[in-house]
């Protein structure tokens, strides 16, 4: 049996409206910015293809993205909500044939290595009707992974209300709640900052 194509895509195409006027990605985050970390993260597991959606080409991201591996799509609609990256990431993954989209979100930097892998893992055991969902506090998120056949579906996504139908089907992965953190504001930010000085990230 040939190895399934799995592809990622991290969206980063976000407007940070509630982080004030600088751009919450471009945030200094350990050694590396905010929204370099979960590409970072997902460097090392093996994808046929790797995206991060972003707003811009010239994203102060854009080197780092790049070293871990990933090519930038560029969301023209950006604006209009998440809904348009993750059809843009559902679409290139249609197109690449891929049998299963990750999506992570690159506001979410503590996310383990481990955690990706479990989800992709579920999603290839239940093939390509696959939806699993990281869930904490009973609450199911992103990152979460898509089998082929719903990739249709994702790709006509619009607004910010995005795959939320879906993952309210998805078979959820529980984890714990820091690593599903968000950066949505300079507050989140100092915590999540807060998590890995302690080591509580993982």
């Amino acid at each position: 049996m040939a190895e399934p194509r799995l592809a990622v895509a991290v969206l980063a195409a976000g407007q940070s409206r509630r982080f004030g006027p600088q751009d919450k990605l471009a945030a200094p985050f350990g050694e590396a910015l905010l929204g370099e970390q979960a590409a970072r993260t997902l460097g090392g597991l093996a994808f046929a293809h790797r995206w991060v959606i972003a707003a811009r080409g010239d994203h102060p991201c854009a080197p780092g993205w790049a070293a871990a591996g990933f090519d930038i799509a560029v969301n023209d609609r950006a604006a209009s909500g998440m809904g348009s990256s993750l059809a843009l990431a559902a679409q290139l993954a249609q197109a690449a044939g891929a049998d299963a989209l990750l999506v992570a979100l690159a506001d979410m930097p503590l996310v383990p290595a481990g955690h990706f892998a479990a989800l992709l893992a579920r999603a290839v055991a239940l093939g390509p009707g696959a939806i699993v969902a990281s869930e904490a506090d009973g609450q199911r998120s992103p990152p979460a992974v898509f089998g082929s056949s719903h990739l249709p579906a994702l790709a006509k996504a619009a607004g910010d209300q995005g795959a939320r139908a879906l993952l309210g089907r998805a078979e959820p992965l529980v984890c714990a709640a820091d690593w599903l953190a968000d950066v949505d504001d300079p507050a989140a930010l100092a915590r999540v900052r807060a998590l890995v000085t302690r080591g509580e990230s993982c």
